[in-house]
């Protein structure tokens, strides 16, 4: 079989990029278009020029827009071999996407006249990737730029990637509906107050840490700035991750001006983030994405592209993940869906679904941190080689997208309607065994929630711990729970 496209681009300038997909190839077996898991087959019937410019061009004809290979593949394409294919074919609707694309990535411009004739043609296929809805024309190349971002930050997402049954404006609605439909005020103040606490729990839990009272006020109290009109920019995220990490050592005044890397248990490095050469740059453009309300009206994408980027840049040394998942409910409060204070308990879905969560974060983490070329050390890697930040600014955000979605959806399906049916249950319970017992209210609280917890059960553990109550007494306390919780359940399922 033969590479064509970007296979060949990869071989010629031995690129060092992250594995497509699927890579395109000529074969002698096929005599049509054929796509497997990996590869896509064409006929050798299919007509390409054999050159850089000729596989770039056969490339965005038939496989899509990679913006990481081909601003790799621009470092070995001479700017004249663009200049004659365009003067030779002025019309052509690749090679002018191609001559905007160099001008657009590398800031530079080609000594070509701008056409003054032919349509304007989309720089991303419309029907296949989700696109600015009001994209830029560029009338040299007479290309409309509907790219997501900017050249230092411009993640890709598939049209079909993104799931609408139903769509997320739906979902959001929905939520908002589940607590509007709480006609005491008190126990909707206090439902909001119990998914403020399930989202902060969540987050740490994540990270298998169990925060102290006092970085779940703190967490809680960033939680409720999400949504809040300030530009995102080094400054707000700064001050918001001073928020976040307590201890003074560990809060940054500035994004960091060093190299960090993850590593697990053993030692292990497990991710490189962006390398610290342009982060301030590739920052920039990421604040844009975030900040612009136009290119990206869609809040599902912008959530997944601008929480998932952030925590691939990892612009700090401590605090990123926390912040990557804040940044999550800044997008969602941000689209006006829901009320000002309403917040959609996506860590606590996460926290449940950590194999899925990490599967996302490996499918990039790893192919990325196998371009970098390091040895260990006793103390620190020594990187000998760092491949660029341009997987980074250029991921694919397919499987992001896809991610969030789900856990969005089951956080309105599933743990919103379970968090207010528990609150519900705890009322009924300690409403009707305040009455009917004289018990301290703290210790009639933990009683009811160790049993609820327990699966309507004290444990031995625990009747001994309150010997004093009577085993009666706890006898009529598991059931009252077990029916309150019982009821509680069925209301929120009529």
């Amino acid at each position: 079989m033969i590479p064509v496209g970007y296979a060949r681009l990869i071989a010629i300038g031995e690129l060092a990029v992250t594995p497509p997909k699927k890579l395109a190839y000529i074969s002698s077996s096929v005599n049509r278009r054929i796509d497997t898991d990996n590869q896509m087959l064409f006929p050798a019937s299919v007509a390409f020029d054999d050159t850089p410019v000729g596989h770039l061009e056969f490339a965005l004809r038939h496989e899509g827009v990679n913006l990481e290979i081909i601003d790799a593949a621009f470092e070995h394409i001479e700017p004249s071999e663009l200049i004659e294919r365009i003067r030779a074919t002025p019309t052509g609707e690749h090679i002018r996407r191609a001559c905007f694309l160099w001008e657009w990535l590398t800031g530079k411009e080609l000594d070509t006249p701008a056409l003054d004739r032919g349509g304007y043609v989309d720089l991303f296929p419309n029907d296949i990737y989700y696109t600015a809805p009001e994209p830029i024309r560029a009338p040299k190349y007479r290309v409309r730029n509907n790219a997501l971002g900017a050249p230092y930050f411009c993640p890709t997402v598939s049209r079909a990637a993104i799931p609408d049954k139903p769509p997320l404006s739906d979902l959001l609605r929905e939520a908002q509906s589940t607590l509007d439909a709480m006609d005491n005020p008190e126990l909707y103040r206090r439902a909001l107050d119990f998914l403020y606490l399930s989202e902060t729990r969540g987050s740490y839990a994540i990270e298998s840490e169990t925060p102290s009272s006092d970085k779940q006020a703190r967490f809680v109290h960033l939680l409720k700035r999400a949504g809040e009109l300030a530009e995102v920019n080094e400054e707000w995220l700064v001050q918001l991750q001073n928020v976040i990490v307590r201890d003074v050592f560990s809060q940054e005044a500035s994004y960091r001006t060093r190299q960090n890397w993850l590593e697990n248990a053993t030692g292990r490095i497990d991710f490189f983030p962006a390398p610290i050469d342009d982060l301030r740059r590739v920052m920039e453009d990421w604040e844009g994405f975030v900040n612009d309300q136009k290119r990206c009206p869609d809040v599902l994408v912008k959530a997944a592209c601008s929480a998932f980027g952030f925590v691939y840049l990892h612009p700090f040394f401590d605090g990123n993940g926390r912040l990557h998942r804040f940044l999550i409910q800044h997008a969602l409060a941000r689209s006006g869906l829901m009320g000002p204070e309403t917040v959609i308990p996506v860590s606590a879905v996460i926290e449940k679904n950590i194999p899925a969560y990490h599967a996302v974060l490996t499918a990039f983490s790893r192919p990325v941190t196998q371009l970098w070329n390091y040895r260990r050390t006793d103390a620190d890697p020594y990187v000998l080689h760092a491949p660029g930040s341009r997987a980074y600014r250029f991921f694919n955000a397919d499987r992001e997208v896809a991610f969030l979605y789900e856990m969005i959806k089951r956080a309105v399906r599933e743990e919103i309607p379970s968090e207010l049916a528990w609150l519900r249950g705890y009322d009924l319970a300690f409403s009707a065994l305040n009455d009917e017992f004289d018990i301290p209210r703290k210790d009639l609280s933990a009683l009811i929630r160790m049993t609820q917890s327990n699966k309507g059960v004290l444990s031995a553990h625990r009747r001994k711990q309150y010997s004093h109550i009577p085993a009666q007494v706890m006898d009529r306390i598991e059931e009252v729970v077990r029916q309150s919780f019982a009821a509680s359940r069925d209301v929120g399922t009529n």
